[in-house]
């Protein structure tokens, strides 16, 4: 049996792969907030979470460009990643931090959250890896998730937070037992 790296970092290969499942993951989430914000029919937000799915699918391919440069990225089974001591990539939004009724201020704090996990994921990989080359990604990774997590915070300033009652709905829907 094969003996799981801390944080996946035991080579580039293995990097690479947790920092594509990373975006990838991250993605999904985003299109499964987006398409259960349309179901409610919180447009804004929905779009909100696609154009966040669409950065990550943007990475996920920059990863793909990056990785074909060091060979092909070895297979890592779903049970095998490794995220800092959690089940799930560190970018992947929270679903219990959604609610039907959520304004882009929310959607933008639960982006905010998911970069600075990334961020800090890809830091401690750097911080805690034998391999230079592995530390050297880790850090210019973290540093693009820095970015992020500024950008979001940027765009945050254009989402104030909403006044109380927001989560308010005249018309809840029915839920039967």
């Amino acid at each position: 049996m094969k003996t799981k790296v801390e944080n996946g970092a035991s080579n580039v290969g293995m990097f690479l792969a947790h920092a594509l499942e990373l975006e990838i993951e991250a993605a999904d989430r985003y299109n499964e907030l987006a398409d259960s914000m349309e179901a409610h029919n919180n447009v804004e937000v929905a779009k909100l979470f696609r154009d966040l799915a669409g950065y990550s699918v943007k990475h996920a391919e920059e990863v793909k460009q990056l990785a074909r440069e060091y060979g092909s990225l070895p297979k890592v089974a779903p049970w095998e990643f490794q995220w800092d001591a959690t089940k799930e990539s560190p970018e992947a939004a929270a679903f219990e931090n959604a609610h039907y009724l959520m304004k882009p201020h929310h959607a933008l704090k639960m982006a905010l959250l998911s970069e600075h996990q990334g961020n800090n994921y890809y830091a401690s990989v750097a911080a805690e890896t034998k391999d230079p080359e592995v530390a050297r990604l880790a850090r210019e990774f973290a540093d693009e998730e820095a970015g992020h997590v500024a950008l979001v915070r940027k765009w945050l300033e254009r989402y104030p937070a909403p006044k109380e009652g927001w989560d308010e709905d005249p018309d809840p829907p029915n839920i039967s037992d």
